[in-house]
């Protein structure tokens, strides 16, 4: 499965998103490619890989047109994929120069990821790529929407949030329109919900804006989360705790409900 996770405002919970469903990929023993778009680079940093001499800009490089300046030679996108402290988990690391390759990118580039997923190129090493997308919506996260089939869009239970999730579902639609007809949102991910007053209302309207792409329950505010994932780099179900149980379960759910719907088919 080519799974991605999007949002359309920051602070939505995203790369945790996608690094709690890598993880919940390998407790079915499952091989992950963790790409990411986000020139922060968060989510290399906490799964700690081997080597960041190649990342995910060198597989989106595009050949220099004769006669011009030359350009870095692209790369397979398996060649930059880097083992990990997390078991069973390769990424395409990040960094801040990615920005760049949102400033120089090619068509050619743009297709990199759609061109893998349809040759087959992952196939023999991974069983699931997670796709984790920037926040802005620009060129790189057109790279990664083009790329997967499977689009699980977070946002926080709030105005601005609800609003970014819209925005980034309909950036969805127009590209399954143009360019990746395999392209459906999979559900939208409340996360860091808090059960306030204001915060059950906004989780009323979403449940009427999305008509029934909304995946419950919400993900629950628990302080720790961010504890075990950016201060120790650790799956919230291996730091350990009931209340990091609760929220791993909850990621567990989406990610098993996903791969059986698409055995299914």
């Amino acid at each position: 499965m080519w799974i991605g996770l999007g949002k359309g405002k920051g602070g939505a919970g995203c790369t945790t998103s996608a690094l709690e469903l890598a993880y919940a990929a390998t407790q079915r023993g499952r091989r992950v490619a963790l790409l990411e778009l986000d020139p922060q680079g968060n989510a290399t940093d906490v799964v700690e890989p081997t080597s960041r001499t190649v990342g995910i800009k060198d597989a989106l490089a595009s050949l220099a047109p004769a006669g011009s300046a030359p350009r870095p030679t692209p790369l397979p996108l398996a060649e930059v994929l880097v083992p990990t402290a997390w078991e069973r988990v390769l990424v395409a690391p990040a960094d801040r120069y990615l920005g760049n390759r949102a400033v120089d990118i090619t068509p050619e580039g743009i297709s990199a990821l759609r061109n893998a997923r349809l040759s087959g190129e992952l196939d023999g090493l991974v069983d699931d790529v997670v796709i984790d997308l920037p926040r802005d919506i620009g060129k790189l996260a057109a790279t990664g929407l083009l790329g997967m089939e499977h689009l699980l869009v977070t946002a926080r239970a709030t105005v601005w949030g609800a609003q970014g999730a819209e925005e980034m579902r309909y950036t969805a639609s127009r590209v399954t329109q143009r360019g990746n007809p395999e392209l459906s949102v999979a559900g939208v991910i409340v996360t860091e919900y808090d059960a306030s007053k204001d915060s059950a209302r906004v989780l009323g309207e979403m449940r009427t804006l999305f008509n029934g792409a909304l995946i419950e329950p919400p993900i629950p505010r628990r302080s720790r989360v961010r504890e075990a994932i950016e201060s120790y780099h650790t799956p919230c179900r291996e730091y350990g705790g009931a209340d990091l149980e609760e929220v791993a379960d909850r990621y567990q759910k989406i990610y098993d409900d996903l791969l059986e719907k698409v055995e299914g088919k």
